[in-house]
Parts: C-alpha cells; sequence; structure tokens
C-alpha cells in the first residue's frame, strides 16, 4: 500500500507574476497548520518524499509544513506541477520511486482535487462530498492507496483517508 497526501498551496497575495505570488501572513500560519495536522495522522502517513510545483507559494508552503514533517527528507520543485492538471499529477506520483511509502504532493487547484476524487472510489460519503466542492488554501487529502508500485496508481484505487478543509 503507498500513501499520498495532497496539499493545495496556503493563501497568497496578488502579485504581477503569478509563478511569483508570496504567501500572506494567513498562509504562513495555514502552511504550519497544515504541517501539523499531517503529522497526527500516524506514522505510516509521514511523507519521506514531496513533489513540488515550482510557484513561490507552493514551495513556502512546503516549507512552512516541512517544520512539523520531520521525516520528510527529499523535496522536489517540478515546473511541470505548477497549475498541473489531474493526468499531470498522476503522472508526476507515478514516477516516484517505491522505496518512498508516503509523498506529500503539494500543488495547485482544479488539478488537486480532480486526483483526489479520481483516485478516491471509498471513503466517508460527507468527506468525498466536501472534497467535491474542491479545495481551499491550506487544505489536504489524504489517500490510502492499494498499489505496491507508484507505477500502478490508478483512477478508483484509493480510499479517502483524511479531508481537511
Amino acid at each position: 500500500m503507498k500513501r499520498a497526501i495532497l496539499l493545495r498551496h496556503a493563501s497568497a497575495a496578488d502579485a504581477r507574476d503569478d509563478a511569483l505570488r508570496e504567501l500572506t501572513a494567513e498562509g504562513r500560519e495555514q502552511a504550519h497548520t497544515a504541517g501539523r495536522r499531517i503529522a497526527t495522522l500516524g506514522a505510516e502517513w509521514q511523507p519521506t518524499r514531496a513533489l513540488c510545483s515550482s510557484a513561490l507559494r507552493t514551495s513556502a508552503t512546503l516549507a512552512g509544513a516541512r517544520e512539523a514533517l520531520g521525516a520528510l527528507a527529499a523535496a522536489e520543485l517540478d515546473a511541470q506541477l505548477y497549475l498541473a492538471n489531474a493526468p499531470r499529477l498522476l503522472a508526476a506520483l507515478q514516477s516516484v520511486p517505491d522505496a518512498s511509502a508516503c509523498v506529500l504532493v503539494v500543488a495547485h487547484e482544479p488539478g488537486l482535487s480532480d486526483l483526489a476524487r479520481q483516485l478516491a472510489r471509498r471513503g466517508d460519503p460527507r468527506t468525498r462530498q466536501r472534497l467535491a466542492r474542491g479545495m481551499t488554501p491550506g487544505s489536504f487529502a489524504a489517500l490510502a492507496l492499494d498499489v505496491a508500485s507508484w507505477r500502478e496508481l490508478r483512477a478508483g484505487c484509493g480510499e479517502l483517508f483524511a479531508f481537511e478543509p
């Protein structure tokens, strides 16, 4: 079994260049809170690898959350994840080395919630209904995936374990 945590970037200020939007004070707190909440999910939910969009707001969100995630050893900034859709995010997860049992993905809407809905065929109906409305800044979805290898990741292979809006 693999586990994925899909984290939407925290609240960011407006900027001329979208990729250079910085987190607001509220966004910095959202990032820290997300990291602390992920840390409380349990030992098997501690990511050892992160895939992160190259946007400033996503890398800052990862930095804020990372403080509470001691097991997180590797983090990759990937320009292809900037505003990525669900198929692109899925492809990135499918390329993760199998040694990583739990991966954190820090990216954007609507790609993240689309991917979560595609992967999760099971989970509490009320929680899935909330996820259907999308992910707010700093929210995350934790998915338990019925695959032995990341390459096997496909639609409907998982369960929505937690959704923190």
